[in-house]
């Protein structure tokens, strides 16, 4: 089903781009060719980056590294036996707490259902943690979720449980309901976050907003390869991309300052970026990030401590309180299409690593 939805999509771009000019035509299936056989770019990739134009639409696609590419040199700096550290958020927060690494509160996990955890151990276990929560919101996270995928969230107040848009549970309804979840993954419920105040004044949102800054340990120190600040679309309450389908505006911040430099956002075609000037925020200047030294200097010093790991993609929460660290990714994605940073040079700096650690 994926795969048909893929091609009626790359067909109509194709329609989009050549218009049945035989030239353009044949141009576009050649280009197709090599960014998608040769350079490993899946479909939604070409789409996304506009690939196939011979316009400005995409002028900076020569330093375009697809997520194969980035992901080949990941694979080889980042040890397969720790891609756990990250890509477990059950083993991720525990190391974190062990660390001494501010992140939301984890008041428990859901076991995966299993012949070692049956379903009802599992609700038993479920039912007696929900009873310790004490009133307040809730994220509820799998454990090997990505992209924003199975997250949810809900509120307890006595012993109700409400999830946005739904009706209130009684405790063994919605123990039920958790319990159904949990045949394929673990899940974690943490304290749900807000942003902070200087945050949602330019930019609003129920979802908590994050940064994605990704880091590259060099001769055993911390360099910081790039960071963007996550603005969620309207109505969504999670800040992830989404290959551009959530409306969402990724902004560029300037990694001395912690300012926003520029946004992109999917053009309404749903091909190709298009950029977005600071004066579209409000207030529509100067939009310095709080807690900016606090927030490098944190994922300096986390960076050094999952070695070894060493190149990840941290989001970071800035809250009233201070930075918090909410996920660690060693298979972040490229930083195709934004002029505000060398891509070959960031790409360069991951290879030139790689070598160094053969």
């Amino acid at each position: 089903m994926r795969k048909t939805s893929q091609l009626i999509n790359i067909v109509k771009y194709i329609y989009f781009i050549s218009g049945l000019n035989p030239f353009k035509l044949y141009s576009c299936l050649a280009n197709f060719f090599i960014y998608y056989s040769e350079r490993k770019f899946s479909p939604e990739e070409i789409l996304l980056y506009n690939m196939l134009s011979n316009q400005n639409t995409c002028k900076y696609k020569q330093n375009i590294y697809s997520n194969e590419e980035y992901l080949s040199v990941q694979k080889k700096l980042n040890p397969e036996s720790s891609v756990p550290m990250t890509e477990s958020k059950t083993y991720f927060y525990k190391l974190c707490q062990e660390k001494n690494i501010p992140t939301p509160k984890t008041f428990f996990h859901i076991e995966k259902i299993n012949v070692f955890s049956p379903i009802e151990q599992v609700k038993r276990n479920i039912k007696a943690q929900l009873n310790t929560l004490p009133d307040g919101d809730f994220i509820v996270k799998p454990s090997l979720g990505t992209h924003g995928k199975g997250i949810f969230f809900f509120s307890k107040k006595t012993s109700s449980f409400k999830m946005i848009n739904e009706e209130a549970l009684a405790l063994d309804t919605f123990t039920q309901y958790l319990s159904t979840l949990c045949h394929s993954d673990e899940y974690l419920i943490q304290a749900r976050m807000t942003n902070h105040k200087n945050i949602t004044a330019f930019a609003p949102s129920e979802a908590l907003q994050t940064l994605r800054i990704n880091s590259l340990i060099v001769d055993e120190d911390c360099s910081i390869l790039f960071c963007e600040f996550k603005q969620a679309g309207q109505g969504q309450l999670v800040d992830n991309f989404s290959m551009g389908q959530n409306n969402s505006t990724s902004w560029i911040v300037d990694l001395k300052t912690g300012q926003l430099i520029r946004g992109y956002q999917i053009n309404k075609s749903g091909y190709g970026y298009k950029e977005l000037s600071i004066n579209t925020l409000s207030p529509p200047n100067n939009i310095h990030l709080p807690f900016w030294s606090e927030t490098i200097e944190l994922i300096r010093d986390v960076s050094k401590k999952f070695l070894p790991l060493r190149t990840v993609g941290w989001d970071v929460a800035i809250t009233d309180e201070g930075p918090l660290i909410i996920e660690g990714n060693c298979f972040f994605d490229s930083a195709s299409a934004i002029r505000d940073y060398d891509q070959k040079d960031i790409y360069q700096q991951l290879k030139k690593q790689v070598q160094a650690h053969v």
